[in-house]
């Protein structure tokens, strides 16, 4: 009867050291981060300055859950890793690492697993991607209507590109007196507009930007070094 009881307590005791090493640890670490705060002039208390809730009421963006019921996460990642672990910053992914605090208002952060795509945990910020001026890939801009032309027809966009097309994000219409100002394509008399699902996502893409440097993880490259890069 000795040897089960050995068991059954070896048992337990791992169970217990992983859940408080894995589990209860690192929430007591991080499970009651707060926003970065800066005292505004003549204001009696701090306010937030990064990050701030962009959620709606149900606790999520439009965009992040089309996003997410159309399968963007498996092919891209919202995690730039430290220089130490990766190339992520010399391609332009982020001018630091991201943390913890960068996703305390998301219910659903969505780090990813894998890179199919590039990173787009800072999409929004001016200096994503960054490539080199003379590079002939390089847009004017990767504004709203880029991203739903991407999103209708990727190879339009790149030759090379792996992302599937997401034409049943988009409807075909009748083309009228001139083209609405949101059409991605024309097809005849037809032209091809976004479905609300469509523009949410690349409101959604717009919004992501994690270059605002924190007191955990500090900007490794600075706004101006980026953009020469």
């Amino acid at each position: 009867m000795e040897k089960p009881s050995i068991l059954f307590t070896g048992i337990l005791g791992a169970f217990i050291v992983s859940c408080g090493t894995m589990v209860l640890m690192p929430h007591g670490d991080i499970g009651g981060l707060l926003p970065q705060v800066a005292w505004d002039e003549n204001q009696p208390s701090p306010s937030d300055q990064y990050p701030v809730k962009l959620t709606g009421g149900d606790g999520h963006l439009p965009g992040q859950v089309a996003y997410t019921s159309n399968g963007c996460f498996y092919c891209h990642s919202q995690q730039v890793r430290d220089p130490q672990y990766g190339p992520d910053m010399e391609r332009g992914w982020g001018i630091r690492r991201t943390v913890a605090r960068d996703y305390i208002f998301e219910n659903t952060p969505l780090l990813g697993s894998m890179r199919m795509g590039p990173d787009l945990a800072n999409y929004g910020s001016q200096t994503w991607r960054n490539e080199p001026a003379e590079d002939p890939k390089k847009p004017t801009k990767r504004d709203k209507k880029w991203i739903l032309t991407h999103l209708y027809q990727p190879q339009t966009i790149d030759n090379n590109s792996k992302c599937p097309p997401f034409r049943y994000l988009f409807e075909t219409v009748e083309l009228g007196a001139q083209p609405a100002a949101n059409a991605v394509a024309i097809e005849g008399n037809k032209q091809v507009i976004p479905t609300p699902d469509a523009e949410h996502i690349a409101e959604y893409l717009l919004r992501l930007d994690r270059s605002h440097e924190l007191k955990e993880a500090k900007i490794v490259i600075k706004p101006k070094e980026a953009a020469k890069k």
